[in-house]
């Protein structure tokens, strides 16, 4: 690999070098990810000023607005996979071509995911029980994330074929300005600046809307002019469908499509529990959601690691060094929970304190941060190990362990124990804890089998 320290004799990284590439191909990510966070967090507050009503009307779209990438998702993991493959087994014009095919099923796609999340976005709302006093504006915010969902999509095909080739540094750049532009404008347009007045939810639309514009059109400019990539595809080439090459793609992303649509009709399902608990408690689960989203970020950075390390040293006829790197992931994903635990622990009210000073919803959020320290481990560990099998295009066990636990766990244990046992939020994130481990214990054992090894791509 690239370290350059000592090596064993057949070639084995040594533990400090293989350290030093995960952290290499994680930290972009990382950064990314968390920032994006931040400002997501960020916009969350700038909206929670507004009121319970506003905040609740742009979160319940959060989940309908994911329904695409369920599709999305088979393009991009497919298409990860087949680039790590190629470029470990030195064959750059399959990776390109893979490149070019990728990018053509998340174009044709988005198009299709935008004129259906626009002109339905309604129903979906409707059906997840928004209640009256929000419901028109949840519809009227929904029609700016589905125009963006065209802009989105084709940003997160690059980014999945940037990290694929280990590129990470790269989808790193446009999604941190995405986000910056997105919080910017936020700030000036929400509550208004000078002359600039106060446009409230509408406001929060068009700064959302703009910055995936400007993602979008970044992710495309890195990805055509950087003349050292290994995957820059030929424009000429790019609307010539190769049939052989998307059905690879797809047989390899299929699963995590199921599992991504397990996963969406999972958390619509349980989001219409956790609803009718009522606007402060919906709040709070809100809140608490996005400080949540800190901890999968973490997890999505070695996850991203461990995708190309592993698919280009399968691809390289050595799964005896992709083992290791799921080793030492392990390793860093238990460090990284034990720093994560302690905060959740020991301040979660002033963390809660920061987006909102509403006495019941912080109750709430305390609550919820606290079962959250529960699950900080298992959820980083199955979020990483299975970026490692979707490296290796094992994608089959993610799938059954989102179906157990969402499916399962979440959605049969959060009926009886929010709807029946009235256990509040308390019970809905107790059934998270549940689910995750559950998932975790799962993908631990899949990897141990070490059936992933002879997957074929």
């Amino acid at each position: 690999m690239r370290g350059r320290e000592s090596v064993l004799v057949d070639g084995m990284p040594s533990r400090r070098e293989m350290w030093r590439e995960l952290f290499r191909l994680s930290w972009p990510c990382a950064v990314e990810l968390f920032l994006s966070s931040m400002i997501g967090v960020v916009t969350v507050a700038l909206v929670a000023k507004l009121g319970a009503v506003a905040t609740n009307a742009t979160s319940i779209t959060n989940q309908p607005i994911m329904i695409p990438n369920v599709i999305l998702q088979a393009f991009c993991v497919g298409g990860t996979a087949v680039v790590a493959r190629s470029l470990g087994q030195r064959d750059q014009a399959a990776a390109r071509t893979a490149c070019e095919q990728t990018l053509l099923l998340s174009i044709v796609f988005s198009v299709l995911a935008t004129v259906l999340m626009y002109f339905l976005g309604g129903l979906f709302i409707g059906w997840m029980g928004a209640t009256p006093d929000y419901y028109d504006m949840a519809v009227y915010y929904m029609k700016y994330c589905a125009v963006g969902v065209f802009f989105q999509s084709i940003s997160t095909a690059v980014a999945a074929l940037l990290r694929g080739a280990g590129k990470t540094r790269l989808s790193m750049y446009f999604n941190i300005v995405s986000n910056v532009v997105n919080v910017l404008l936020g700030m000036l347009l929400i509550n208004g600046f000078g002359p600039i007045p106060a446009l409230g939810i509408t406001g929060a639309g068009i700064a959302q809307l703009a910055a995936k514009i400007v993602g979008c059109a970044m992710a495309l400019f890195i990805l055509f002019r950087s003349h050292d990539l290994p995957i820059r595809p030929d424009l000429a080439k790019l609307f010539r469908p190769r049939i052989d090459v998307m059905r690879r793609i797809c047989r390899v992303g299929t699963s995590s499509a199921l599992e991504q649509l397990a996963l969406r009709v999972g958390l619509l399902l349980f989001t219409t529990y956790i609803v009718h608990l009522g606007t402060a408690e919906y709040a709070a689960h809100n809140i608490a959601g996005s400080i949540h989203s800190y901890v999968v970020n973490f997890g999505q950075a070695i996850s991203v690691a461990l995708v190309s390390l592993v698919g280009q040293n399968l691809g390289a006829k050595r799964p005896d060094i992709a083992e290791r790197y799921f080793s030492e992931a392990l390793k860093m994903c238990w460090l990284v929970s034990a720093i994560l635990m302690v905060p959740l622990l020991l301040i979660p009210q002033y963390i809660a304190m920061i987006f909102t000073r509403e006495a019941a919803v912080i109750e709430d959020i305390v609550v919820a941060l606290r079962i959250l320290a529960g699950f900080v481990a298992p959820q980083i560990i199955q979020i990483a190990v299975c970026g490692g099998l979707r490296g290796g295009g094992d994608t089959k066990w993610p799938l059954i362990s989102t179906m157990i636990g969402v499916l399962g766990m979440r959605m049969v244990l959060g009926y009886f124990f929010i709807v029946v046992f009235q256990w509040g939020l308390a019970g809905a994130w107790f059934c998270w804890l549940l689910d995750q481990t559950t998932r975790a214990v799962i993908i631990y054992f899949r990897f141990r089998g070490g059936k992933w090894k002879t997957v074929k791509v």
